[in-house]
C-alpha cells in the first residue's frame, strides 16, 4: 500500500500505518509528530499518508485516481503545507514565522464541511534553492510521480517553537485538540522537544531515520582522529577542514553538524569508560548549541571555531 521507496526506508512505521488503513475502525491519528534529521523524508511520508487516506480506489502506490494525482502534484485542496511561505492569507506579510492569520484560516476551514481527509503539514521553509543534500534526499525518498518541489526555489526545514509567532500556539492547540473527523495535523521536527509541549502531548510521535550516510560520518570521524585529546591547534585545524569539506562536497553546515553528532553518538554506544561517556555527553550538548547558533545566523566559521574550542577545552 505505502510506496515502496517509503516502506523500504521505514518498514516498522510503514507496517503500523498499513495496519491502520486496513483496520475497519477509524483510528487514524488526529495529530502526528515526525522527528529525525531528514525533513524531506518526513514530508514524503506525510504526503503518502495523505494520498492513501484520500485515494478513491485501493491506495496502491500506482493508483492514478484524481486524488492521488493531485496529491503527487501538491495540488490537492485538502492537503496543505503550512510554513512561513505557504498557506498565506491576503494581507499577511509575515515572512519569518507562522502567523495568527494563517492559523485562524485553518480554524475557519475546519468549520467548513469536507468529503476529503484533510492534512495540515507544518514545517519551517526558507526562500533558498535546494542544495545537493536536499536533492539527494528528494531522490532517495520521493515516490514515483511526486512533484512537490518543481521550481527548486525554496527549501524545507524542521519546525520548532521559534517558527510560530507568540500568539499562534494557543489558537493552533484548539484546532489540534478537537478537530473534525478525517483531519490530521503533521509536524516535521528534528526532536519533539523542539516543539510546543502541549502539541506533542496530543500527538502520536514517530522517529524516522536520517539520510546521513555511514561514509559521511566516517569522513568526519577521520578529522577527529585525535579526539578526545584535542589541542587548541587541532581545534582550529579541524574547523578549517570542516569548512573546506562543506565547500568541496557541496553539503550544508547543518548536515555536517548532524554528522559530528552522529559520530559522537556512535562513540557513546561502544564505550564503557565513564570518563569518556561524560566527555561525549558534554560534547553532544556543545554540538546542539552550535546548531542553535548557526540557526541564529551566526557565521559558519565562528560556529565551528567556538564548537571545536569548547571540545578542546573540555567545557
Amino acid at each position: 500500500m505505502i510506496a515502496q521507496k517509503i516502506a523500504e526506508n521505514f518498514p516498522f512505521i510503514s507496517n503500523y500505518f498499513s495496519m491502520l488503513f486496513e483496520a475497519k475502525e477509524n483510528r487514524f491519528p488526529q495529530s502526528i509528530v515526525f522527528e529525525g534529521l531528514d525533513a524531506y523524508a518526513q514530508c514524503f511520508f506525510a504526503m503518502e499518508l495523505a494520498r492513501i487516506s484520500n485515494c478513491m480506489q485501493t491506495g496502491d502506490e500506482n493508483c492514478n485516481c484524481l486524488n492521488c494525482r493531485w496529491i503527487r502534484e501538491n495540488k490537492h485542496p485538502a492537503v496543505n503545507f503550512i510554513s512561513q511561505l505557504h498557506y498565506k492569507t491576503q494581507g499577511d506579510d509575515s515572512k519569518t514565522v507562522i502567523s495568527v492569520p494563517q492559523v485562524k484560516n485553518i480554524e475557519k476551514s475546519l468549520r467548513e464541511k469536507s468529503d476529503y481527509h484533510r492534512f495540515f503539514i507544518f514545517f519551517d521553509a526558507k526562500p533558498t534553492p535546494l542544495d545537493k543534500i536536499h536533492l539527494q534526499s528528494i531522490e532517495k525518498y520521493s515516490p514515483d510521480g511526486y512533484n512537490i518541489f518543481p521550481e527548486n526555489n525554496w527549501s524545507l526545514n524542521h519546525i520548532n517553537v521559534k517558527t510560530f509567532s507568540t500568539l499562534t500556539p494557543n489558537i493552533l492547540l484548539k484546532c489540534v485538540e478537537e478537530p473534525p473527523k478525517k483531519t490530521t495535523f503533521v509536524f516535521l521536527t528534528k526532536n519533539r522537544a523542539d516543539l510546543i509541549s502541549t502539541i506533542v502531548s496530543r500527538s502520536q510521535c514517530f522517529k524516522l531515520p536520517t539520510l546521513i550516510k555511514c561514509t559521511q560520518v566516517a569522513e568526519i570521524a577521520k578529522m577527529f582522529e585525535k579526539y578526545p585529546h584535542l589541542t587548541f591547534q587541532d581545534a582550529f585545524l579541524i574547523s578549517e577542514n570542516l569548512q573546506d569539506y562543506i565547500k568541496e562536497s557541496e553539503t550544508s553546515t547543518d548536515v555536517v553538524l548532524d554528522s559530528i553528532l552522529a559520530y559522537f553518538i556512535q562513540e557513546l554506544k561502544v564505550t564503557n569508560n565513564n570518563e569518556y561517556i561524560l566527555k561525549l555527553q558534554n560534547d553532544i550538548k556543545s554540538v546542539a548549541d552550535a546548531k542553535k547558533y548557526f540557526s541564529a545566523s551566526i557565521l559558519e566559521k565562528n560556529v565551528f571555531d567556538t564548537l571545536l574550542l569548547k571540545i578542546a577545552r573540555g567545557t
